[in-house]
């Protein structure tokens, strides 16, 4: 017994002294925000600047939303990555965070069979003069139609789809199959199976063609 419990507590050493992001994984599991986006911007780009650009990075998101603004710096930042994104929602991928989710590379978006998606017209407030309301108002205009735009290059939806369904008045719950179904992923499964599939991909040796002829 003692062997075995000499070994586990090497294996709880060696895991205490790796990390997620080293790894190329990155937990975004709370309020989008100045603070998380900007952990989530700093691992892509020390990523984009360290890894070779046949890398695959994965951003696990659980997320309520947060700030839009934000959250445009993380998906500005993705969508001009030379390494492969992968975005894998588990819990909740809500508001802000379902953009997020939605910029990641097509083929590689993995919703967990138990999670489920929120999305919803943003959120603004008006304030000052009648004048600074008026360019406010332009400005959440212009940042809708940003809004519309992203789910239409991302997803199977044109854009009276986006405004009818993502962004109508009330709050739009969607389940995996759902998503699935209007392009917002592209696999509905195990989280770890996509991620072993990914990892016995990347590791098996490759077919070299034998270029080499025969002397006689």
């Amino acid at each position: 017994m003692a062997s075995v419990d000499n070994e586990q507590q090497q294996q709880v050493a060696t895991l205490d002294n790796v990390t997620l992001t080293s790894m190329g994984v990155f937990m975004l599991f709370d309020e989008i925000n100045e603070n998380t986006s900007r952990a989530t911007c700093d691992f892509l780009l020390k990523a984009n600047l360290l890894f070779p650009s046949n890398n695959v990075m994965t951003i696990f998101i659980n997320s309520p939303g947060g700030n839009v603004v934000d959250g445009w710096a993380i998906i500005d930042v993705m969508e001009t990555s030379h390494i492969g994104i992968q975005t894998v929602g588990i819990g909740e991928i809500a508001s802000m965070g379902a953009l997020i989710f939605v910029a990641g590379d097509k083929g590689r978006r993995i919703l967990s069979r138990n999670s489920y998606m929120m999305t919803h017209q943003f959120a603004g407030y008006l304030s000052g003069k009648a004048h600074e309301m008026v360019a406010a108002r332009k400005f959440h205009d212009k940042l809708e139609n940003q809004f519309i735009k992203h789910f239409v290059k991302h997803t199977k939806m044109n854009a009276k789809q986006v405004r009818d369904i993502l962004l109508r008045e009330s709050d739009t719950w969607l389940e995996p199959k759902e998503a699935l179904k209007y392009g917002l992923c592209d696999v509905v499964s195990d989280p770890w199976k996509e991620l072993r599939n990914q990892a016995i991909a990347a590791a098996s040796p490759k077919k070299v063609r034998n270029t080499k002829k025969e002397v006689k």
